[in-house]
């Protein structure tokens, strides 16, 4: 299995953070898929939950994929970053979701029983479908969170 990264993943860049309760941040995570995936064993770590927030809002914008392609977006285990390839990708925020070229909306149910947790927690995306390198292929999580 390969682990991709994005350049939050990667902790050189940094999600909003808000300093007032009940204050909605917004974090836009993009990722070009500049290299193969492959749907059997790769997962992609777009981002993360920063730490004592809830998902209010979340939005995938495939681009450029294969018609058929499906994703499981969700929380992955072991620490935001940590590049270890045996890490696991939950489904808690959009399960077999569409991921080809039109938007996809998490269900509101759905975000509002994640719970809080006093650590960041990453965001995986496993596909459905291999993805061939190119820059016109895309994926954008767009996750607004409440403190």
């Amino acid at each position: 299995m390969a682990l991709f990264q994005s350049e939050v993943a990667k902790r050189r860049e940094t999600p909003p953070t808000g300093y007032v309760s009940g204050s909605v941040q917004c974090a836009i995570f993009t990722y070009t898929f500049n290299d193969d995936f492959t749907s059997a064993s790769d997962i992609l770590e777009i981002g993360f939950l920063p730490a004592d927030t809830i998902p209010v809002r979340a939005r995938l914008l495939p681009e450029g994929l294969t018609a058929s392609n499906e994703a499981d977006v969700g929380f992955m285990s072991g620490e935001p970053g940590d590049p270890d390839p045996d890490r696991t990708s939950g489904d808690e925020l959009f399960d077999g979701v569409a991921a080809v070229s039109v938007e996809a909306a998490a269900a509101a149910i759905d975000l509002l029983a994640v719970t809080r947790s006093d650590k960041h927690r990453s965001i995986g995306i496993k596909m459905s479908e291999n993805i061939t390198a190119g820059a016109a292929k895309k994926v954008t999580l767009i996750l607004e969170y409440i403190h």
